[in-house]
């Protein structure tokens, strides 16, 4: 349970009256640079694998410096993002299911959309059993020297995961100056993190090394009200080292490696269900429960049911009657944004009678970058490892109730009669999945310039070895009749007496397996036909190789029923056989582009892009069957324009972009029924087409030496063009439900967890007190509208504004910052998760929608101590 400390907001508004606040020794040497003028200063960005100004690189970058990212405690994706318009970032089902986004082109299925980079190696990845996924740590990186965030597709660029953008990493080298670091980041909330480090010269001028440490306390915002446990909490450690090597002015190597340990507890998490199992009908002797408050009450499309039949019909009613029973069923709607703590229901673990454990997670880098500048051209080598493994063990179906009975002995009354008493059916589960993780990437890069003509070519070499365990365990909920439902679901299946559920957790380890190996390789030219115009041409050629391995085992069937494994022929029990799929897809990205000096304070640019992510197979659908479940490689087209612009005497500065994405094929998850079961699982279709308008627009203004003014707004206008599930296989009842079309038409709708508008503000005042000691003040507001929470844009989540806080105050070696995030107090949830619920299925025959409800942050003040000496 976290405290609303109400004197956040008053020490805030004090300290930002009086002005005594911090600025850190970095700011005070910008401020110092800017002289008389006091300019913008220039940034410096590697964004083309070759150093550039900002404002002349004909491509959208955002660039976070590493004086901003000490100032704001900024240490992994989630704080980068929290300061980039139009970058998204977000934790799925566990703490390494990260999701990112830009520009509103999310995605649900297949590898992230974005790459993920540190010094150039691409460490992106994708999980095997969540959809949508990044699998890999949240960066605990405490070294930067700046972050990248460049917009469009760049994989002629970056390579294989830049389909739509990329986040790079670039950290800090160690030099001929020495330096040592302390900084501590305290909180109200017990947020405690420390960090060490410094860099020396061992030869000068020729050899440098660094050390940097960083340990990680937090208790979390939240409870658990069932077990009083803390959600949410963190407990890493890491450590950082680099060594500079530079023998020669021609020839040079970096070398850097770093370890972390981490281990993460459940997150707070709601659920909103469509179905409650309270509320039966005094006359329903099913138990079929009652359409929650959030919900609503629908006639599933095509059955000819009408809104008229719902109306003195329960949901899901006709899955337990007689044919020509009204089929009608329930879905989630409007606006979610509102859960608090209370509603927290997580099951503790039965076998510890506490909250389960959580996530561990340990990670190991090495990166080795060798350098050597000839005359007429400049070579250089980058090789990547990175080694990853993790376990995670939560409540899968994040609910903590018993379930309702008719009576004992009313099994007999369920038709032709049966043992024991008839009960609502549900389901208890505990997500226990484990991944290690193996990388290596190789990349030969050549750069020169030949008159007119910049040029580079590449060669990437990049492999994954991923193997996983899906443990999940499902056992019947409490009140669940074992004996009732045994003799009617075994009635389901034959009458052979295989049904054997489980009442507690029984393992049922299904290993998997995904190997990935691609080569490429890339040229860019810069050709400068005048002073003023430049013509970029840049592309490359990709073939990646991909094969699943799997035990197909159903941890519905196999797990939660107890059914054996059957032989197909003689129907005996038999273990299961190993299946394995593999595909090859290679493909050419080109990116054409044209820019144009227009003066010394405009350049105008103009661009044609392509991306390309390639298909796969549907591995998070709760077991191990990879016979079926193959999707497609997706397309995306983009045109963009843009203009950046140094102006009134590079005192103010606007950049501006529009753009067109064209998606085809894109990879979507959506949920299919099983005929059989009921069961809702995880499938993967390729929609037609899909398209994003949008734009961009940042201003910097800086009237005076002490003032500062950002804005930035951000449009992704998303539609899908033309996608339906009936052109693909056979849609779901969810499907029918969402759309309200028998077909399951999605076109029409918005992407999922996408803002139509985004923006941000920030009001910056930088002084020097008269003993020269530096300070600042700064008010950053960002913003996101409205967010659909399921692709038919049925339930979504509330726009918001967050209002940060920063002020600091910076003597000769020490660095003072306060600060309060979401300042106003800002509750509304920020990020929702679709699925389907296991805690209830009504008559056993179906799993209605659940939406999983991430609660937030709430304002938390803090103290930042950095000591250098």
């Amino acid at each position: 349970m976290f405290n609303r400390n109400q004197i956040s907001i008053a020490v805030a508004a004090v300290v930002s009256v009086q002005g005594a606040v911090a600025q850190s020794e970095h700011n005070r040497e910008v401020h110092a640079l800017r002289g008389g003028d006091f300019a913008i200063e220039e940034v410096m960005v590697t964004a083309r694998k070759r150093e550039e100004s900002l404002q002349t690189v004909p491509v959208a970058v955002d660039v976070l410096t590493s004086v901003q990212l000490e100032e704001k405690g900024i240490a992994g994706l989630e704080g980068v993002a929290r300061y980039t318009p139009g970058l998204d970032f977000e934790t799925g089902l566990m703490p390494n299911d990260t999701r990112i986004s830009l520009r509103g082109l999310s995605n649900t299925r297949g590898r992230s959309n974005v790459a993920l980079l540190i010094d150039g190696v691409d460490v992106s990845s994708e999980s095997l059993t969540t959809g949508g996924s990044g699998n890999g740590p949240n960066l605990d990186l405490f070294d930067l020297e700046r972050v990248e965030v460049v917009k469009g597709p760049q994989s002629a660029v970056y390579g294989r995961s830049a389909f739509s953008g990329a986040v790079n990493y670039v950290t800090k080298r160690p030099g001929d100056t020495a330096e040592s670091r302390v900084a501590m980041d305290l909180t109200e909330h017990g947020y405690n993190k420390l960090q060490a480090g410094g860099s020396m010269p061992i030869v000068p001028g020729v050899l440098a090394a660094s050390l940097n440490l960083a340990r990680t306390e937090f208790d979390g915002y939240y409870q658990n009200p069932n077990t009083g446990g803390d959600l949410g909490t963190i407990d890493s450690d890491g450590v950082a080292v680099a060594v500079n090597w530079t023998p020669t002015e021609k020839f040079s190597a970096y070398m850097r490696g770093e370890y972390s340990e981490a281990e993460y507890s459940q997150r707070p998490n709601v659920q909103r269900q469509a179905i409650l199992h309270t509320g039966s009908s005094p006359y329903d002797f099913t138990l079929l429960g009652s359409v929650s408050p959030n919900a609503e009450k629908r006639a599933i499309a095509g059955t000819g049911t009408t809104a008229a039949d719902c109306a003195t019909t329960a949901a899901y009613q006709y899955m337990v009657s007689a044919p020509g029973t009204p089929a009608c069923g329930a879905v989630l709607v409007g606006e979610l944004g509102s859960a608090d703590e209370s509603e927290i229901d997580l099951s503790p673990n039965p076998l510890t009678g506490k909250d389960f454990p959580g996530t561990e997670v340990r990670g190991a880098r090495a990166s080795l970058e060798l350098n050597y500048k000839a005359d007429a051209f400049e070579f250089l080598s980058l090789t990547g490892v990175n080694y990853n493994d993790s376990r995670t063990q939560s409540d899968f179906d994040r609910t903590n109730f018993t379930v309702e009975s008719l009576g004992p002995g009313s099994g007999m009354f369920v038709p032709p009669g049966f043992p024991g008493e008839y009960t609502q059916y549900g389901v208890n589960s505990n997500s226990d999945t484990s991944f290690d993780v193996e990388q290596l990437s190789q990349e030969f890069r050549l750069t020169g310039t030949a008159g007119k003509v910049d040029w580079l070519a590449s060669a990437l070499y990049w492999a994954e070895s991923m193997d996983t365990v899906m443990n999940q365990q499902w056992w019947l909920r409490d009140g669940v009749s074992k004996e009732f439902w045994d003799a009617y679901l075994d009635q389901w299946m034959g009458g052979f007496g295989l049904v054997d559920h489980r009442t507690t957790p029984v393992p049922l380890p299904i290993p998997m397996s995904r190997d990935t190996d691609h080569v490429s390789v890339a040229f860019s030219l810069n050709y400068n036909f005048t002073d003023n115009w430049r013509l970029t041409a840049e592309g490359r050629y990709l073939e990646e190789d991909i094969k699943y391995g799997s035990i197909p085992l159903s941890t519905q069937f196999n797990g939660l029923m107890g059914v054996p494994v059957l032989d197909p022929v003689t129907f005996m029990p038999t273990e299961p056989e190993a299946q394995t799929y593999s595909r090859t897809d290679s493909a050419f990205v080109p990116r054409v582009g044209l820019d144009w000096q227009a003066m010394d304070s405009l350049m105008v640019y103009a661009s044609y892009s392509e991306g390309f992510k390639p298909g796969g197979m549907s591995t998070a659908d709760g077991n191990g069957d990879i016979s079926v479940g193959e999707y497609e490689p997706e397309e995306l087209s983009v045109y963009e324009a843009g203009f950046k612009s140094n102006l009134l005497s590079n005192r103010l500065q606007l950049n501006g972009a529009a753009y067109l994405y064209d998606y085809t094929n894109q990879q979507i998850s959506h949920f299919v029924t099983d005929p059989q079961s009921g069961m809702s699982n995880a499938a993967v279709a390729n929609a037609g087409e899909s398209e994003l308008r949008g734009m961009e627009l940042s201003a910097i203004y800086r009237p005076s030496a002490n003032w500062t003014f950002v804005a930035n707004y951000v449009l992704s206008d998303t539609e899908v063009v033309d996608f339906t599930i009936a052109e693909h296989g056979r849609a779901g009842t969810l499907d029918k439900l969402w759309t309200q079309t028998a077909d399951g038409d999605y076109s029409g709708t918005q992407f999922l967890n996408s803002a139509k508008h985004a923006g941000l503000l920030s009001i910056r005042y930088d002084g020097e007190f008269a003993n020269g000691a530096g300070y600042f003040t700064e008010l950053v507001g960002t913003y996101e509208s409205e967010r659909y929470l399921d692709r038919g844009n049925n339930a979504w989540l509330p726009a918001y504004w967050l209002m940060d806080f920063q002020g600091g105050v910076s003597f000769d070696s020490l660095d003072l910052v306060f600060y309060v995030n979401n300042l106003l107090d800002d509750d509304k949830v920020k990020f929702g998760l679709n699925n389907v619920d296991y805690g209830f299925l009504p008559g056993g025959a179906t799993t209605p929608q659940t939406i999983e409800l991430i609660l937030p942050e709430p304002r938390t003040a803090g103290l930042r101590v950095s000591y250098k000496f």
